[in-house]
């Protein structure tokens, strides 16, 4: 790696956030149509969907910027996952770039990036509740 940090292109991040909500969109909503033709679940498939919503956005944003801006990832530093009061908890080191816009688009993507790797418990949770609720 070398001393200087490659300048995220804010364009194609833009793009990237804005092709992994419409995906998202229509994956929670194909989703939504398939339960509600089926008879509806009530509020568990409103937190079904929610969560399977999260997951696909965080599941293309993530994987959007690896193939398409593989810039942000140069900022993360370490990651560990620690126990924290009986839940699991990742704690992601990052380092500053110097730029307050770079700075909040290496959050965006360190959330996103565990939203996508922790939703998947949120979504194992829910179908539990939908065939035992």
């Amino acid at each position: 790696m070398t001393d200087t940090a490659k300048t995220p292109n804010r364009g194609r991040l833009w793009g990237i956030v804005t092709g992994a909500a419409i995906l998202a969109l229509l994956g929670g909503l194909a989703f939504w149509f398939q339960i509600q033709a089926g008879g509806g679940m009530g509020w568990v498939g409103w937190l079904i969907t929610a969560t399977l919503t999260t997951i696909i956005y965080g599941m293309f944003f993530y994987f959007g910027c690896l193939m398409f801006e593989n810039t942000l990832e140069q900022f993360i530093v370490s990651d560990t996952f620690k126990r924290k009061n009986k839940w699991l908890d990742v704690e992601t080191k990052t380092r500053s770039s110097d730029d307050a816009k770079t700075d909040i688009w290496v959050k965006h993507y360190v959330f996103t990036r565990t939203m996508f790797a922790i939703g998947i418990l949120p979504l194992i949770a829910c179908i539990y509740l939908f065939w035992f609720a």
